[in-house]
């Protein structure tokens, strides 16, 4: 499965608007179920580059294939997100 136009809009949305990480990650589960979302420190993402940032927060876009995970530059690719705050202010 891979993430859709309406799915890496959302995410771009829920990360801006959302006044916690928390709250943007169960905003998104409630909205998209079946795509898995993790929360990580920035510092876990060191070298990676993010596929969408808005301030602060940033959104990875993530492959799982059994116990293997990997990131991906593609939402064409992904099937689930990771999303984090590097604590350093919220915004746009």
């Amino acid at each position: 499965m891979a993430l859709t136009a309406e799915q890496v809009q959302a995410a771009a949305e829920l990360i801006g608007s959302a006044s916690t990480l928390d709250a943007a990650a169960s905003r998104w589960r409630e909205r998209f179920p079946d795509v898995r979302t993790m929360q990580l420190g920035a510092a876990d993402m060191c070298g990676e580059t993010p596929a969408l940032r808005v301030g602060a927060r940033a959104v990875y876009f993530v492959r799982i294939a059994g116990m293997c995970l990997s990131i991906t530059a593609h939402a064409s690719e992904a099937n689930a997100l990771i999303l984090t705050d590097d604590g350093s202010g919220h915004g746009t």
